[in-house]
């Protein structure tokens, strides 16, 4: 019985010791380690087109303090070309995403997504 129970509390741990790892749109949207942060992009390459009305933009962007990061998200339309959008991430998973002005952005983005 206490092997039994052994072997359980193992896996268990495993199992949660992967979840808390492993780095996807899925985990990361619920696990309570992995921060919310707003990510700030320009819409300056080509969408990839999923299906009837989906499109999905894979880009380079900043964080509020200028990080970079890369940032996959999907739309139900074909972006504007050059527009900039502050894109709401937890992680590899997107929340929403907003179009903004330049001037909306923190002066850490506006120096590396506007000279670009």
């Amino acid at each position: 019985m206490k092997k039994t129970i052994s072997l359980i509390t193992a896996a268990l741990a495993v199992c949660i010791g992967a979840f808390l790892l492993i780095h996807n749109e899925v985990t990361d949207r619920f696990n309570p380690l992995v921060k919310k942060e707003s990510v700030y992009v320009q819409i300056n390459k080509d969408d990839k087109h999923l299906s009837p009305g989906r499109y999905e933009y894979t880009l380079e962007g900043y964080n509020d303090t200028g990080k970079e990061k890369e940032i996959t998200f999907s739309a139900s339309d074909s972006l504007r070309r050059n527009a900039y959008l502050k894109v709401h991430a937890k992680g590899k998973y997107v929340e929403t995403w907003e179009e903004v002005q330049p001037g909306g952005m923190p002066s850490a983005v506006q120096k590396k997504l506007i000279k670009q």
